[in-house]
Order: structure tokens, then sequence, then C-alpha cells
């Protein structure tokens, strides 16, 4: 990513402006999508098209993979839509990225997800389609501090967002850098080597969150990313939530693991940031706009907003 070589912004959402709702992964309980709803309506009415296919389960995905790849690829051709929202994550959408239409000259739209959704971030940014969002699926918003509801509703009306501040959490090295911003999943980032949809991460400041991943694995997916060159480039490193990450012996803690095998890129790196996949806190930042990762202040501020006024 290039600051140079900016990306297209999706329009910002006014009242009124359509969304589509997808699944392109697991499948999705619908009170929870219903709960995402009426939080997002509180706050910003929308045409909201929930795509029939969120509601679809086949075995651990929500409908078959052509199924999902219809609903996205029907959601990205529209011309009227302004936004499109991942209803969750799990797994899948690596599964049928590959199937997509190439972005060419469709209209920028907003991407919104987190998570297996790393994978449609990658590939907003690698087909220079719009800078997207990382940030709270859809079935997250009735669970989530109304804060992080309020930050991503104002990402998507164009607003600058506020820092985000990092707590205890350790860090490596000193000063300010900064670059165009990617937020990912270590696991999906590690599995899309090789793929169209991994992004292009020189001179970015990246950040990086897990769940449920054991420190070894950690290790082995960041080290996977290093020898591969994925993150050769990188000038600063944003930490988020590790979550459900801990080792059943007194082995090394996944930030100690993470901080460890980072630190052997010589830039800047930041734990301890409240985005990833906490029961309460996914705080959203956008990709591929331009952002300072402060290791001094422990802060991460985005300079520029996700979408331009309507």
């Amino acid at each position: 990513m290039s600051p140079d070589r900016p990306l297209p912004r999706a329009r910002a959402l006014r009242p009124g402006a359509r969304v589509h709702v997808v699944a392109p992964a697991g499948p999705v309980e619908a009170a929870r999508v219903e709960a995402g709803l009426v939080a997002l309506q509180a706050r910003l009415e929308l045409d909201v098209r929930v795509a029939p296919q969120v509601h679809a389960r086949a075995g651990y995905f929500a409908g078959g993979d052509a199924l999902r790849l219809a609903a996205l690829q029907a959601a990205l051709d529209d011309p009227e839509a302004d936004a499109i929202w991942c209803a969750r994550g799990g797994y899948g959408t690596t599964r049928i990225v590959g199937g997509l239409a190439s972005a060419g000259a469709r209209r920028p739209k907003a991407i919104v997800g987190f998570s297996d959704v790393t994978t449609l971030l990658g590939w907003a940014v690698r087909e220079r389609f719009a800078a997207p969002i990382h940030g709270p699926v859809l079935a997250q918003l009735g669970e989530l501090d109304p804060h992080d509801v309020d930050r991503v509703v104002a990402l998507l009306r164009g607003e600058l967002p506020a820092p985000l501040a990092a707590d205890a959490g350790p860090a490596h090295g000193h000063g300010r850098v900064r670059g165009p911003l990617f937020v990912a999943n270590v696991e999906v980032l590690r599995s899309l080597i090789g793929t169209p949809a991994l992004p292009d991460l020189r001179g970015a400041v990246l950040g990086l969150e897990e769940v449920g991943e054991r420190p070894y694995r950690i290790d082995r997916a960041l080290t996977q990313l290093l020898a591969a060159g994925a993150l050769a480039g990188v000038v600063g490193v944003a930490l988020g939530q590790f979550v459900r990450c801990g080792e059943d012996d007194a082995g090394p803690a996944a930030l100690e693991v993470a901080m460890e095998r980072l630190a052997g890129l010589g830039v800047p790196v930041l734990a301890g940031l409240p985005f990833g996949h906490a029961a309460q806190r996914n705080a959203a930042l956008p990709c591929g706009v331009e952002a300072e990762l402060d290791v001094d202040a422990r802060l991460l501020r985005v300079l520029e907003p996700a979408l331009v006024p309507a």
C-alpha cells in the first residue's frame, strides 16, 4: 500500500443510504442479526437489505459456496448501494473470494467486518475497490459497548475517529511511524499467502488480532508470514486483543510470542489496543487510509476519514 496512491473511497452514509448485509462465512443466529439491526437503525436510519442467504445453513457455512458467492457478488454489483456489512465471521470467505469478478469500474462501497472477513478486506485493498473497515460484524452490534457501535457508525458517516489508546500491554521501540493502515486476524492473514487476496503491506501500519489460537500456533503463523516476505516493508505493528490464546502449561503467553516474533522486523510494535474478539469491545479501524502509530504516547491515530461526504 502506498499513501501516494490512495484507495478509492465510498461515499459517506446518510439517512436512507442502502446497505447490504451478507454472510460470506459462517451461519448466523437470527436473533443476533435482529439485535444488530436495531442497534444500527437507532443511530442512523438506513435502507438495509439483508440477503436471504444470511439465514441459510450448510454445515459450518451460511449456505453453500455458490449461494454465499452470489449474495456477495450481488451486493458488490448493486450501483445504488453504499456499504456491505458482513453478518459474522467464522470460516468460509477464503473459499469464495477467488470467484468474485474483478472490481473493475464498480462504484466503491464500504465493506465492514473482521476475523474471517480479513479475506474480503484484503481483496478490497488488493483490487483497489474501496477503503474497507475492520470493525464489528452486524451480529455483534447489539452486544458491544455502545461507544464502539457509535464509532463504526461515525466512520461510515465519513467522520474522523478518535485515537485508540493502548492499555498496559508491552511495546517495542520508540517514536512515531505513519503509513496506510491494514488490520487483520493473524491466522486468516497467514492463510492468504499465495492468494490474490493478500494485500501488499509495504509502507503499512499493520494491526493484528487473534482468538482461540495457542501461542505456538501464533508463533507458527507469524513465522510463516515473516518467511514468506508478507510483512516486508511494514513500518509499525499495532496489536489488538488476543482472546482465549493462553497455554495450559507455564509456556510463553501469546503476546510474548507475538512481540518476540515481530521484534525482528525492527519497527515499533505496540500491544493492548481495543480491537478484536473481546466480548464487548471491538473498536473499528479503517483500512487503506493514513494512520500514525505513536509508541511513546501509546496511541494509534487515524489521520483521514475512510469515506467521503455524499
